[in-house]
């Protein structure tokens, strides 16, 4: 029996504030449908599971906030060739908003195919969340060579919305994007 096995994995993430959700049309997947989207009530119970480990308020959903980072996460498949960057600050694409992005791989098997990586809601914000390891609340600090964004804009006490959305790339990829209002991460600022 010959097994074929992805060839490889890989997930990155990058922190801002912001998301949105929204079912992937199949112009977006390519050539074969598949059930990916980002799924609001998940992703939200993910966000809520993480702040209160903090005793921090509940966010809620925000259909609007999705809708925005449906938004951003279409501009990175079109224009950007689903390379992570953030919104801007100033410009036509310009965000008042917290956000953060994650970006996964498609799978590519030792037979040539490439799928698109079946990603749950709720991974992408355990992923960010698995940041907390590296956070110093004493110090306000990540630890050296680390990143933490993503997670202190998870539990930052004052954001109330979210909303987040994600887009499959042309190459199989997906960048996911979730928006937070109002924003977190202030420099000199604890996240509670």
């Amino acid at each position: 029996m010959n097994i074929r096995m992805p060839r490889t994995l890989l997930v990155f993430t990058i922190a801002v504030s912001l998301a949105a959700c929204s079912p992937v049309s199949s112009a977006q997947q390519g050539s074969k449908p598949h059930n990916l989207r980002v799924n609001p009530q998940q992703i939200l119970s993910a966000h809520n599971r993480v702040r209160s480990r903090y005793r921090l308020q509940p966010l809620t959903w925000s259909d609007s906030l999705a809708h925005f980072s449906s938004q951003w996460a279409n501009h990175l498949r079109q224009t950007n060739g689903c390379k992570m960057r953030h919104r801007p600050h100033s410009g036509q694409y310009k965000t008042d908003y917290g956000e953060n992005l994650f970006w996964a791989s498609p799978l590519r098997w030792s037979d040539g195919r490439v799928e698109i990586q079946a990603v749950e809601s709720a991974r992408v914000v355990n992923e960010w969340a698995s940041e907390a390891k590296f956070y110093r609340y004493q110090s306000n600090r990540c630890q050296a060579g680390q990143q933490c964004g993503h997670f202190t804009q998870i539990i930052w006490k004052d954001t109330r919305k979210v909303g987040c959305a994600m887009s499959i790339c042309p190459d199989k990829s997906q960048v996911w994007v979730c928006s937070y209002d109002p924003p977190g991460n202030w420099q000199g600022q604890r996240p509670y």
